[in-house]
């Protein structure tokens, strides 16, 4: 059979991955280069298990590495995705300051570490059914999350 031949699975090696073109496959290299690009990410709306009990959310942790300058970070509640609000800004070591309410709390940590960002909204998060973050803006090249994680508490029934 032909080198090209698809059946074969010929072109696979050293990172070459076989493209098709009529009836014969050329390869090409793999390219993973990152670059800077504007972004709209919502998560879903989290009901954190109870979708028919209030909660309260303290904070949201985002597990970060590299230049997270550029990215927007809102939160929205209850399904309302016209309406969010933003978080208090973050240090170096990645807790909140508590003070500066930014639309981009998040800050150019290098790309040796996740660093958990902890996110503490500027308003209180009370009585809500469910909660949702919002990413926009521009993400560097090397920005990545890693990871999610929401602090809440269940109210009781009244």
């Amino acid at each position: 059979m032909p080198k090209d031949d698809k059946s074969k699975g010929e072109g696979h090696r050293g990172g070459d991955a076989p493209e098709p073109r009529g009836t014969s496959t050329l390869t090409r290299k793999w390219q993973d280069s990152s670059v800077a690009q504007t972004i709209n990410l919502k998560t879903k709306d989290f009901d954190l298990g109870s979708p028919g009990i209030r909660k309260k959310v303290y904070k949201a942790y985002v597990s970060y590495k590299g230049d997270g300058t550029g990215v927007t970070i809102k939160y929205a509640t209850n399904g309302d995705t016209d309406t969010a609000a933003s978080f208090y800004r973050i240090t170096a070591d990645g807790s909140s300051d508590g003070t500066n309410s930014d639309t981009t709390p998040l800050l150019d940590v290098g790309t040796d570490d996740w660093v958990p960002a902890e996110l503490k909204p500027v308003s209180s998060i009370n009585n809500v059914r469910s909660f949702q973050l919002q990413f926009s803006g521009t993400a560097a090249a090397d920005f990545e999350i890693n990871d999610i994680a929401i602090v809440f508490r269940k109210k009781s029934i009244k």
